[in-house]
């Protein structure tokens, strides 16, 4: 009876234990399949730990590219003041140009003056001239007369003796006067030969001056323009500089929200102390008390500026504290929020920089021999 029931009972076994070597395969099935799964796990795990401390090297990478944009901001202040300086230099040349213009045309104006004044004495000399010419024609004409008397007082003997004293009186005066009037005329005809060279050189010096003070106001129109090139160059600089110093303050920025995603990240243990406010960071500075704050504070858009950028500190702490309190919903939320305002920051801040962007003007060079060396011409001027 029992052999009949265990015989029964074996098909029962049987099955139980197919369905247990069933269950088993499953389970090493199933067993693989979680271990495989936690194989990829344990992979990815490693690929993002490798990936967060590559982005650790990328934040180093950021402060390096932001020491570089340090340097080429403070070499771009040194550049401005230096231009500033030049600028400040050309404007002092310009006003000793401009002296020396007016001295040139001053200059001018004596020559022309004393010019006029020569040929004044030309013409006094020449009225001196003909009076001595007529001084001595009288002087003939007494000579003749005085020989005329001291032939009629010989005539009348003893009774014309005095007057042939007084005859030869006469004719010696007549002499004398003779004598003066040719030795006057010798020093007129002197002072007409160098009132002739006078006027000759004061006339080309008269010319060499008022060329001279053309080509002096032809440099002076190119150097006023120069000087405009050089303030637009200044102006260019210091808008460079601005510009290299809000891209520093952006990637100070990028690195704060950086040091925010590596608290997520387990790859630093910074808290909420350790986020700057947004008065403290680069950016703040500029804004609050730095070029900007001095430069666009009356315009609209730089005012606007202010709530976006609080927004994205505010938001990096938000971030950071739920992170801590195990609030990750809040913290993601605090994250896109954070993103989202500096997104906005950067706009705003680039159409501010094309809105302020200063223009320049293109100038044609300057041929080499437009304007004659103006030491050669000086030192012709006699």
């Amino acid at each position: 009876m029992k052999l009949i029931e265990q015989a029964s009972r074996i098909p029962l076994i049987r099955h139980r234990k197919q369905k247990q070597r069933d269950n088993e395969l499953a389970l090493h099935a199933e067993h693989d399949r979680l271990q495989g799964r936690i194989d990829r796990l344990e992979a990815d795990q490693r690929l993002h730990q490798q990936l967060f401390t590559n982005l650790t090297g990328f934040g180093e990478s950021l402060v390096a590219l932001r020491e570089s944009f340090s340097d080429l901001s403070g070499l771009l202040v040194g550049n401005r003041q230096a231009t500033d300086f030049t600028t400040s230099e050309s404007r002092r040349s310009q006003e000793a140009l401009n002296a020396m213009v007016g001295e040139l045309r001053a200059l001018n104006q004596r020559i022309a003056n004393a010019s006029e004044q020569v040929t004044s004495l030309r013409g006094n000399a020449g009225h001196i001239d003909g009076f001595v010419k007529v001084i001595d024609e009288i002087s003939m004409q007494t000579t003749l007369l005085a020989f005329n008397a001291s032939i009629e007082a010989a005539r009348a003997g003893d009774a014309g003796r005095g007057f042939a004293v007084v005859a030869t009186e006469v004719r010696q005066l007549a002499s004398r006067t003779s004598g003066a009037t040719e030795e006057i005329g010798g020093l007129n005809g002197s002072i007409l030969s160098q009132a002739d060279h006078v006027d000759s050189v004061m006339e080309d010096n008269a010319r060499k001056a008022e060329r001279l003070s053309a080509e002096a106001s032809r440099v002076m129109e190119r150097t006023e323009q120069l000087l405009g090139l050089t303030g637009e160059t200044s102006q260019a600089l210091s808008f460079s500089a601005m510009l290299s110093e809000v891209e520093l303050a952006n990637l100070e920025e990028l690195e704060i929200k950086l040091e925010v995603y590596r608290v997520f990240m387990g790859q630093s243990d910074k808290g909420v102390a350790d986020i700057p406010d947004e008065a403290q960071c680069a950016l703040g500075r500029w804004y609050y008390e730095g070029t900007g704050n001095q430069q666009f504070y009356r315009d609209q858009d730089f005012r606007a500026l202010e709530m976006p950028h609080r927004q994205v500190h505010r938001c990096a702490i938000e971030a950071v504290t739920h992170y801590r309190a195990g609030q990750m919903d809040e913290a993601m939320d605090a994250l896109s929020r954070m993103e989202s305002a500096n997104l906005d920051v950067m706009k705003r801040l680039r159409y501010i920089m094309r809105k302020y962007r200063p223009a320049t003007r293109q100038f044609s060079p300057t041929p080499s021999n437009e304007f004659p060396a103006i030491a050669a011409v000086v030192s012709k001027v006699p």
